[in-house]
């Protein structure tokens, strides 16, 4: 998968959402994500990666195309900040899982420390967990 940063922030741009660069990781939807229906949009958690954004207003889920690798335009998610109880990062040998704990349900990803094809991942992800 090859995904750029550009392409991304331009994405998120175009949807009406500020984007900050050194916010945006890589993540895989989790099983127990799945039960979350945040605005009826679950589908958009059945897919493997997605971009996810983290920032002031929120969090931005961003489903990618497990065929082309790219961005499927206008099946994302906005978590209002408002919505977020809490973030978490557990450490595992590979990478994190991050859990999402929203007034509506919990989400869980996946983030590896490193991504083929998004050579900007790892110095993103470890940006938020400073954060």
């Amino acid at each position: 998968m090859v995904l750029k940063l550009e392409d991304i922030t331009a994405y998120i741009n175009s949807i009406g959402y500020s984007s900050n660069k050194e916010c945006i990781i890589l993540g895989t939807a989790m099983p127990t994500g799945f039960s979350y229906a945040l605005f009826g949009a679950v589908s958009v958690l059945d897919l493997k990666y997605n971009v996810l954004q983290l920032n002031d207003s929120g969090i931005i889920i961003i489903p990618i195309s497990s065929t082309s690798g790219k961005i499927i335009e206008g099946e994302y998610i906005v978590i209002p900040k408002e919505e977020v109880t809490d973030i978490k990062f557990s450490k595992g040998m590979l990478g994190y899982t991050l859990e999402v704990v929203t007034s509506k349900g919990n989400l869980k990803f996946k983030v590896r420390k490193k991504m083929l094809g998004a050579n900007w991942h790892s110095a993103n992800l470890e940006n938020i967990l400073k954060n």
